[in-house]
Order: C-alpha cells, then structure tokens, then sequence
C-alpha cells in the first residue's frame, strides 16, 4: 500500500515518531482508548452528573499537564509514550484527593457521558 502511495518506511517511520513526540496527540490517542474502554462499574454514582464530569475532567487536566510541564516535560523527551499515561494518573489522583471520588467511578462517568466528546473538553485539550 505504501508502494502505491509513494511512501517509503523511512518516511512513514519519522513521521509517525514525530506525531507520537506530539503531547496532543499522544493525549488524543490514549482519551481514544479510554473512551473506547468500558469500566467494570456501569452507572456512576449520583454526584457525578454530566457536567460535573466535565469540570472534575477540566481541572483534573489543568492540574496534570501544569505538573507535567513542571516536573516531568525533561525526563519525558527519551519515551514518550509515558506522557499520556502519567498525565491520565496524575489527573485521576488528583479527582481522588480533591473529590473521594475513585478512578473506577470516574470511568464510569467518562463512558456513560461520553465527556472527551464533548467539544469544551476537546478544546481544553488543546489549550493545555
């Protein structure tokens, strides 16, 4: 296929390190997994509406890619395929800490909502 398209490996191949470099895309890549993942837990629990979904997913965002950039952008540069899942961490210790509310609960919600949909949600991923 690459043939037909005139593409060789070694152009697919730097292209694809480079858009896997890319902190947005690599956070699109995992939201897309998570999205597509359905948590063991099939109703949320009542406090987490739709939009408080998405604030909790805003701030806890906010929070992670801030700390990210502080802490970790440097150590990050030799695999970056770490970043997407440290930041999904970092973000769902920071809902448990500030909210009691587990990371199996918030699944949940982020399934049943469909809140990386959401195009405020998609926005503020792209600001960070």
């Amino acid at each position: 296929m690459f043939e037909k398209l005139c593409i060789t490996p070694e152009c697919f191949e730097r292209t694809q390190q480079e858009l896997m470099n890319d902190p947005y895309v690599s956070m699109e890549l995992f939201n897309l997994g998570i999205s597509m993942e359905q948590p063991a837990k099939s109703q949320p629990p009542e406090v987490l509406t739709s939009q408080k979904t998405i604030e909790l997913v805003k701030a806890s965002n906010d929070f992670a890619f801030q700390r990210f950039k502080d802490k970790y952008m440097d150590e990050t540069l030799n695999d970056p395929m770490i970043m997407p899942v440290l930041i999904s961490s970092m973000a769902f210790d920071w809902v448990k800490l500030n909210h009691q509310i587990s990371e199996e609960e918030l699944k949940s919600a982020l399934f049943v909502y469909r809140v990386y949909e959401n195009p405020s949600v998609s926005e503020q991923m792209q600001k960070n």
